[in-house]
């Protein structure tokens, strides 16, 4: 019996097990969405429903962006923050859209070159955040309702 408890406890530390990349706090002068929504990866079909994303505004041309608790399959041990720094935008009436190529994701504080992105394309409207990328040759896409705004400007 201890050794079945202490084989649940060791399955369940390692598949609870989560990378945090530090989430920078929203500075004055800085814009800010937050949503919760749908991440899928078409090509396999999987999805991870309630996944947090965070859209910093840094600059009259640059953004960040945070997805947290995030995992790409279903065998995948882990979840991860990540982090996608540097992202051009330009606004419109009601409409940001964001984009961004050979970006190279991190978590953990840590550089993943394999999971470069490309072809970075998403919009936040009034209501929601919506993008698709590829992380090497993987699409993703993710559809989310935004939560919180912080306009600070």
């Amino acid at each position: 019996m201890k050794k079945f408890l202490f084989i649940l406890c060791v399955l369940t530390g390692i598949t609870s097990c989560h990378i945090v990349t530090p989430e920078e706090p929203v500075q004055e002068t800085e814009k800010a969405y937050e949503a919760y929504g749908l991440l899928t990866i078409p090509s396999s079909g999987f999805t991870k429903e309630n996944v947090r994303v965070k859209i910093i505004m840094k600059d009259n041309s640059l953004l960040d962006l945070y997805m947290f608790e995030v995992k790409f399959a279903t065998a995948m041990p882990v979840t991860i923050d990540m982090l996608v720094s540097d992202v051009t935008y330009t606004e419109e009436t009601n409409v940001i859209h964001f984009s961004g190529d050979g970006i190279i994701p991190t978590a953990g504080g840590k550089p993943y070159e394999k999971y470069t992105i490309h072809d970075l394309e998403g919009r936040i409207t009034n209501d929601s955040i919506i993008l698709s990328n590829y992380y090497g040759e993987t699409l993703s896409t993710y559809e989310g309702k935004i939560s919180a705004k912080t306009n600070n400007n």
